[in-house]
């Protein structure tokens, strides 16, 4: 009797035992079996997905290319992450009577729309692209809320990328030769913001917050590099602007 009832609670134990493999078996083939539906729904629209991620990689790739302070850095042939949609060189020539030459940004004056990218080419060496920051201790002649944004020094035959997001005046310079005149202005849309201030007369964060001084100060004081003036022509060369503009001038305007 007591053999009798073991056994059939043996039994018991191993149909309630066998239930419970089958039931958790059967739950663990259900994810499996909707991620193979999920699949093949994901099939029949393989085109149209396939190019939506084509085109988000894309996307994803250029922005995390595209530093919005330090923008990117190529040299030699490397292939750019985006189609630049205008170029500047970086450039020296020979000044007359003196053994200092002229270091300028050829055009010196661009108009361009929001969202362009700028290409800075090195024809000669030892440049960068810089913005008058007041992160960088100057006078604040970039519009509100744009990073600082910079390039590191760079050697001849490299360049770099910039994408202009923010509208308004961007004045720009090459800092180890800012001194000597090597400044350029960038209206990005309507020319707007604290750039389109004359020298002077921008904001400054602080009392040590310095503007365009010596020969930088009166290459952006030139006329030809008035905002308005830069939207109307498009682009304004380094040799449009007056001879006096670019006078070598190592001291401070109102002291030489």
């Amino acid at each position: 009797m007591f053999a009798s009832r073991e056994r059939q609670t043996r039994s018991g134990s191993r149909r309630t035992t066998r239930r419970r493999a089958l039931a958790a078996i059967g739950a663990a083939a259900m994810p499996a079996v909707a991620g193979c539906s999920g699949a093949q729904d994901d099939g029949r629209n393989d085109d149209s997905s396939d190019d939506m991620t084509d085109d988000t990689t894309t996307r994803q790739t250029e922005d995390s290319a595209m530093d919005t302070r330090f923008g990117y850095v190529g040299t030699g042939d490397d292939s750019p992450p985006v189609e630049p949609d205008h170029t500047v060189q970086l450039l020296i020539r020979p000044r007359e009577d003196t053994p200092i030459p002229e270091f300028y940004f050829e055009p010196t004056g661009l108009a361009v729309d929001v969202g362009d990218t700028v290409r800075f080419d090195l024809a000669t060496p030892h440049h960068n692209v810089n913005a008058y920051h007041p992160a960088f201790g100057y006078t604040q002649r970039v519009p509100d809320s744009v990073p600082a944004y910079s390039s590191p020094i760079l050697s001849v035959d490299e360049y770099w990328l910039y994408t202009f997001e923010t509208e308004g005046v961007h004045n720009i310079m090459c800092a180890p030769h800012e001194l000597f005149g090597m400044v350029g202005s960038i209206v990005v849309g309507s020319p707007s913001g604290p750039g389109a201030n004359p020298v002077g007369e921008a904001p400054a964060p602080t009392e040590e917050s310095r503007p365009p001084e010596f020969t930088a100060g009166l290459v952006l004081s030139d006329p030809a590099l008035e905002p308005e003036n830069i939207v109307d022509a498009g682009s304004v060369s380094w040799d449009d602007l007056d001879p006096a503009s670019k006078e070598l001038r190592l001291a401070p305007i109102g002291e030489a």
